[in-house]
């Protein structure tokens, strides 16, 4: 019974499972069909849910490339190159014997004696170095530094040298035609690589970084089909527009001549110079040391800055013109009032004058001249503490000015305590910026109208020429009346020509210009104190020109010079500011020309020395050549800059230098011709050279040093 009931039991089991077979055989087979149908279907007509499969696959093979935009040139006022668009070179070898080029010729370093040979002289590295590097067992070697950033002109003496292994990579660059001239104006750049794996260069300093949005432009997208020979753009690439500065390159460069002799000469910490047009706000010239080089970076350090609008700075005795105009608004300027000079008591707290005690009794006017801490602590006094904080306001102090330059500071000032704010009164207490006392004395220059200074003269299309923003004069601020800008001007005249005035050095009456300037002498605190002695001040001088109708505005500032080559600090400032404003004046004014009989200067570089000599005489130069052989590699003063006649022009030449006859050389030329030298000059006296350590006529070698004699003529 058991038996038979298993086997009916088996049988329908099979009888199920060949159901089962034959429903899962029809389900397969259906599903089959489908597909077959579908792949038929989408073989036959290349669609899916409506999209059409051949533009799918092309997509899926296109690449995206991003095209970089060209950065714009910086230009000066007269359309010369100061920012270009370059490429460096990455030096490396190949070692790896497997590399070989599409011919099957060798693609790796054969020669390794005389591969190092010949680089050796090239990149500057020893030969032992490079042969060690090209015989290590590495597949691949690069050379350090001397190696990488490389210029076209390396990178061309080695690629003619035909050696085989040594491969460059490349990257976009800067270049910056006229090495250190206005580099902290001008900026730097530095090279980065963008989400798309390109380099880019971006701005990091001066103008390079204010105008880097400009300046850089806008990288476009090419695509490109993987399988086909077409292709498209989108986004078209905008190449950076130019940017032209209001820098004018005679100016520019005679300014920087006279900045190299002043701060080696003086061996200072720092100095800033900056020459404006007074009705524009133009800046036309303008540098400060230490400077760097943006080509090779020598000279930027971690601690650099730019003195023209950061650094800022307790500004001393330059402060005083504000408060004077301050007073004479108000109706407190009472120049022929007395009062006793030395040392004045404020809450038990001295003010005390820098030249002492022993002045006595002196008028208010002579307070200016003469620069008395104590009379102008009176004026602020005179004027109350809110009253006199009101035109600092007023002048724009403790605010940005908005010019063309990033990070700029707004300055500080302390005006708590009533010693404080006596104490800002003639420059203490404050911290002020070049920039920001340039736009306080416009209002002075311009009756009353303050202006902004500027440097972006226009921005232009490369392409198109159109000119897409143009800089403007900006007027900030009004803080005094045309009439007080006019009595300032004239008593800023009589600190240039009274007997004691402290800026009788800038005088130009000799060519018939009077010249409005105020001199400062700023102590510089450190943690909390006050540093002791002339080394450890800020010499400055603020000059318009001329007091009729002023046309310029010139701040110069030394900071902790080390050495006094004169015996007035405020001498050798003017050894800066007498060339470069007579140049200025010289560029637009017909009369100043014929009473400074103004020369324009012969380009003689290419020329013997005799050639050169001569062809400078002709003009009414003096020459001094440093050199002894070949032909003229540089000379001091430019070819087609305007000179004055007599003025010394220096000359290099090859071969040795020997030292010249000093006698009846002043100051400026005898450090100018130390400074190109590369000796050490020790000046004493004042006037014209008398006596001098080393004879005319000695070679001079490295470890030269020569004492010279001054003495006044009679």
């Amino acid at each position: 019974m058991k038996q038979k009931k298993r086997r009916q039991l088996g049988k329908k089991i099979t009888r199920n499972g060949k159901r089962f077979g034959g429903l899962l055989f029809v389900g397969a087979f259906c599903v089959i069909l489908i597909m077959g149908g579908r792949l038929f279907q989408i073989a036959g007509f290349k669609v899916v849910n409506h999209h059409n499969l051949t533009a799918a696959t092309r997509l899926a093979f296109m690449q995206k490339e991003t095209v970089p935009a060209t950065r714009g040139q910086i230009l000066d006022s007269d359309g010369q190159v100061l920012a270009d668009n370059s490429t460096v070179y990455d030096m490396y070898a190949v070692l790896d014997k497997k590399q070989v080029t599409k011919t099957g010729k060798p693609d790796y370093v054969i020669d390794k004696k005389d591969t190092a040979q010949k680089l050796s002289g090239i990149l500057g590295i020893s030969y032992d170095d490079l042969y060690a590097q090209l015989t290590s067992d590495k597949l691949q070697v690069e050379f350090g530094p001397k190696a990488k950033n490389l210029s076209v002109d390396t990178y061309n003496k080695i690629k003619a040298l035909n050696l085989t292994g040594i491969k460059f990579s490349s990257q976009p660059s800067r270049y910056y035609p006229n090495n250190r001239m206005a580099s902290h104006i001008i900026g730097l750049t530095n090279s980065t690589i963008n989400s798309a794996g390109t380099r880019i260069l971006g701005g990091i300093l001066g103008i390079e970084a204010f105008k880097n949005n400009t300046l850089r432009g806008k990288d476009g997208i090419q695509t490109a089909l993987g399988n086909q020979n077409e292709t498209s753009k989108k986004n078209q690439v905008e190449n950076g527009n130019n940017v032209t500065l209001t820098l004018n390159e005679k100016l520019q460069a005679t300014l920087e001549n006279r900045m190299d002799v002043l701060f080696a000469g003086t061996k200072a910490k720092s100095a800033v110079a900056v020459l404006m047009e007074a009705k524009t706000g133009k800046i036309v010239a303008a540098t400060q040391r230490p400077n760097f080089d943006p080509n090779t970076q020598d000279g930027l350090s971690s601690a650099w800055e730019n003195l023209v609008n950061q650094g800022s700075f307790e500004p001393g005795s330059t402060m005083k013109t504000i408060t004077l105009a301050a007073a004479i608004q108000e109706g407190k300027w009472h120049p022929n009032d007395t009062y006793q000079s030395g040392t004045y008591d404020i809450n038990g707290q001295k003010v005390v004058d820098a030249f002492g005690n022993n002045e006595g009794t002196l008028t208010y006017r002579q307070a200016y001249e003469r620069s008395s801490n104590v009379g102008f602590a009176h004026l602020e006094q005179a004027l109350g503490a809110s009253t006199w904080k009101s035109y600092i306001n007023k002048f724009r102090f403790l605010k940005k000015t908005g010019m063309d330059l990033p990070n700029e500071e707004a300055g500080s000032m302390s005006f708590e305590q009533p010693i404080d704010q006596a104490n800002t009164a003639y420059g203490q207490a404050i911290r002020v910026t070049p920039a920001q006392l340039l736009q306080a004395y416009t209002a002075i220059a311009n009756g009353g109208k303050e202006i902004k200074p500027y440097l972006v003269d226009r921005v232009t299309n490369p392409e198109t020429g159109k000119v897409v923003y143009q800089g403007k004069t900006t007027q900030v601020a009004n803080p005094i009346s045309a009439s007080t800008a006019k009595q300032v001007l004239s008593l800023m005249a009589g600190v240039v020509n009274a007997d004691d005035g402290t800026a009788k050095q800038y005088s130009l009456s000799d060519v018939g210009y009077q010249v409005s300037a105020k001199t400062g002498t700023a102590q510089i605190s450190e943690n909390g104190k006050y540093l002791d002695g002339l080394t450890n001040d800020i010499h400055s001088v603020m000059a318009i020109v001329p007091e009729q109708n002023p046309k310029y505005i010139m701040y110069i500032a030394v900071r902790q010079p080390q050495v006094f080559p004169d015996a007035n600090i405020q001498i050798t400032l003017n050894n800066v500011f007498r060339p470069v404003i007579l140049q200025a004046l010289n560029d637009g004014d017909d009369s100043v020309k014929s009473k400074t009989n103004q020369v324009t200067v012969p380009d003689v570089k290419g020329l013997s020395i005799s050639q050169a000599e001569q062809t400078l005489q002709n003009a009414g130069l003096s020459v001094t050549t440093l050199g002894s052989s070949g032909t003229i590699s540089a000379q001091s003063i430019k070819g087609n800059q305007d000179a004055i006649k007599g003025q010394r022009v220096f000359l290099t030449a090859s071969g040795a230098v020997t030292v010249p006859d000093f006698s009846s050389w002043t100051k400026n030329d005898v450090l100018s011709w130390g400074y190109l030298a590369k000796v050490k000059m020790s000046l004493t006296g004042s006037g014209y050279g008398e006596k001098q350590s080393v004879t005319a006529g000695t070679a001079v070698t490295g470890q030269s040093k020569i004492s010279v004699n001054f003495k006044e003529r009679t």
